[in-house]
């Protein structure tokens, strides 16, 4: 039945609802259909074993596959062995003559050969050789390691690869070092055949620099390796190791040096040879008494020091010695701008100082980069040498680039440790202080660092506006309120004007780029007060009975004359009448403190911009005043009151008016023409009730 019922379902054209179907209609009962279930559940459950097995068995096949296709790797590695060996001896055979000698490749003055020295040199490069070939079958990756001729393995050995800032271990490395490189293979962890390493990274041993790394707590035995633009460090085994891997990098920096300086003067007498008689020639023509004697002479020598400018140059910036790597880029560049040759050495030489002149700059500019994890402690001063170097280097316009955007990092994060706390006076008189203190050492720092750079100085000044805009608005946001009133506005731009005028004595002027920001919220500002003043001098006006006013005591009517006294109006006394009781109503003497004050708020503000919209506001709510007195004269309920109130206009026009008329014009500079037309206007109201007040009496 099970055999059935595997084969049925594993049919092609198996059909589960037919199959359900059929079950249900062949089996009674609800026990029989729950053993067909079980029967179907069992059948699944084999199902999944038979395929778990199959999926095991091809893992396997899987994995011999693998070891056999790394067995064929490893073979095809010896394979290659065998042929560069074959390749070496078919060299050697056609070398050899029939009689078993070797073919003469020289011969000297006396007609020697030098089979002994050619038999020799042969055996070290086919010893060479041989070393080359089994590095090929340890590190995977290296197959050109042939190609260069005359290439000799000096040293090798195991590495701890760390990391250059961490000082954290990385990886494990095996590392070569050749007559003309340094190789460093990485481990592979699973390795089958004889291949150990694989091949990461191959350094010209002309572009490489080996640094010894001092002993510390976490760091022992090192070396740092220096190769533009990489820094990498190695930890050895022991102190032993250590001193083999410096000792063998300096003997082969030597050796490669002698080897230049032989090319350099084989190329030179190479190039000399056509000018030159031959060596049969000279046996007829001993000496020729027209050859130039400049010819005779070698080319001269380059010296030591310029040869090793450019692994000088990489300790230097590594170490961050950025003077020393400056003037020993001048010093290559001078020698280099003198000799013109075009010697492939020079040539060369040149192009790795430049790479330098390069690698500094950018380190460098990273020096004055701003990055979220750097330290600002230092301020300007720290980035002083750095910006000196750039523009020593040409690069003025880069350095004040990131000088700019430096300052304003630094403004950025001086000015986020103001909290906004207590009266706003003193929150924009912090904020201003800090923002303009600063703003000014920049100055100082900038004119000290790019002291003779018109298109530096312009962009300084483009960033001071563009920092200001970025304060002015924050200011605007913070004091310049619906429920601000103009006296708060007033010192608060009064104080930031003051601060901002510290930076005219170090020759930027930002006061009118200020006043142009703050015209349009100051316009506003004093339209909305004047709105309010005006409806102030009417309400005052509804409660006005014109009566005289009573100080209540002598001690109040003195306490009264000093403060009218301070506020300008000396003459107050003068209506004085009794023991305490002056002459003028409480809403007149209301009314003239109130104008004082708006008086001064305005002239704190005024510029010649604003000048227009203070003499408005000034205007209209003196005038808001003058036509109460106005209205309550042409009044019939206050004809008995005619002669107090003639009194009090005269107070308005004569002492106040007149007192308004000299601040502003001695603030100003020239008299405000409103407030004399203002004067004109009213002064008919003291006519009007002196004849009032005669046809009374009549």
């Amino acid at each position: 039945m099970a055999d059935f019922a595997t084969k049925k379902i594993g049919a092609p054209d198996f059909n589960p609802e037919k199959y359900v179907k059929e079950l249900s209609q062949r089996c009674v009962g609800g026990q029989e259909l729950q053993q067909q279930r079980q029967k179907i559940q069992t059948l699944a459950d084999e199902t999944n074993i038979l395929l778990k097995k199959n999926v095991y068995q091809n893992y396997m096949q899987f994995i011999e596959t693998a070891k056999e296709i790394s067995h064929l790797e490893s073979e095809m590695y010896q394979l290659s062995h065998m042929l560069t060996e074959q390749r070496s001896l078919l060299s050697s055979l056609a070398a050899t003559s029939l009689l078993g000698d070797k073919i003469p490749s020289a011969v000297d003055s006396d007609g020697a050969t030098g089979n002994s020295g050619e038999g020799e040199e042969q055996k070290e490069e086919e010893e060479s050789r041989r070393k080359l070939a089994a590095i090929l079958e340890k590190v995977e990756g290296c197959v050109t390691l042939l190609e260069t001729s005359g290439r000799t393995i000096l040293h090798e050995g195991d590495l701890l690869e760390l990391d250059p800032i961490e000082n954290s271990a990385l990886q494990r490395v095996h590392a070569y070092l050749f007559s003309d490189g340094f190789m460093i293979a990485s481990w592979i962890p699973n390795r089958r055949g004889p291949v150990r390493y694989k091949f990461e990274a191959m350094y010209e041993l002309g572009s490489l620099a080996v640094v010894n790394v001092r002993d510390m707590s976490s760091v022992k035995t090192a070396f740092k390796l220096l190769a533009f633009p990489d820094t990498r460090v190695f930890q050895c085994t022991n102190n032993q190791s250590k001193k083999e891997w410096l000792d063998k990098f300096e003997q082969a920096k030597k050796a490669r040096f002698v080897q230049e300086q032989q090319k350099r003067e084989s190329a030179s007498q190479i190039e000399r040879s056509p000018s030159r008689p031959s060596h049969s020639d000279s046996l007829e023509s001993p000496s020729n008494p027209f050859e130039d004697a400049d010819d005779s002479n070698a080319e001269s020598e380059l010296p030591e020091w310029l040869m090793e400018v450019p692994e000088d140059l990489d300790v230097c910036i590594a170490q961050r010695h950025f003077e020393e790597a400056y003037n020993l880029l001048e010093r290559a560049r001078e020698f280099l701008d003198k000799n013109t040759a075009t010697d492939p050495v020079i040539t060369d030489i040149r192009r790795k100082v430049e790479a330098r002149v390069r690698a500094l700059t950018e380190v460098l500019m990273k020096e004055l980069e701003v990055s979220p994890d750097k330290s600002l402690q230092g301020g300007l001063r720290a980035a002083r040498r750095a910006v000196r170097l750039l523009n020593q280097l040409g690069r003025s316009t880069q350095a004040c680039d990131l000088f700019l955007k430096l300052c304003s990092s630094i403004l950025k994060t001086q000015l986020k440790r103001v909290k906004r706390e207590g009266a706003t006076v003193l929150y924009v008189q912090q904020i201003g202080g800090i923002f303009f203190s600063n703003l000014t050492d920049m100055t100082r720092e900038f004119l000290r660092a790019f002291p003779h750079s018109p298109s530096c100085a312009s962009a300084f000044v483009m960033w001071a506006g563009s920092e200001l805009t970025h304060l002015t608005s924050h200011l605007i946001k913070q004091v310049f309120m619906p429920q601000s009133s103009i006296t708060m506005l007033a010192e608060c731009v009064t104080c930031v004007r003051n601060q901002c005028d510290q930076l005219s004595e170090l020759g930027v002027d930002l006061r009118y780029q200020l006043d142009g920001l703050l015209r349009t919220p100051l316009t506003r500002a004093l339209r909305d007060a004047r709105e309010k003043l005006v409806d102030a001098v009417k309400l005052r006006a509804v409660e006005d009975k014109w009566h005289p006013m009573n100080l209540q005591s002598k001690a109040g009517l003195t306490k009264f004359l000093q403060e009218m006294s301070d506020i300008g109006i000396a003459s107050i006394h003068t209506y004085v009448t009794g023991d305490c009781w002056l002459g003028l109503t409480s809403n007149t003497v209301a009314f003239s403190k109130l104008y004082l004050m708006l008086l001064d708020d305005c002239l704190r503000l005024a510029t010649p911009e604003l000048q227009y919209t203070v003499d408005d506001v000034l205007s209209d709510v003196f005038q808001a005043q003058m036509l109460h007195v106005e209205a309550s004269c042409s009044s019939e309920k206050y004809k008995a009151e005619s002669q107090f109130i003639q009194k009090n206009a005269a107070f308005l026009l004569d002492t106040l008016l007149t007192l308004a008329e000299h601040c502003y014009e001695e603030k100003i500079g020239n008299p405000c023409a409103q407030l004399s037309k203002l004067r004109d206007k009213y002064s008919h109201l003291k006519k009007i009730v002196a004849s009032r007040s005669l046809i009374v009496q009549l």
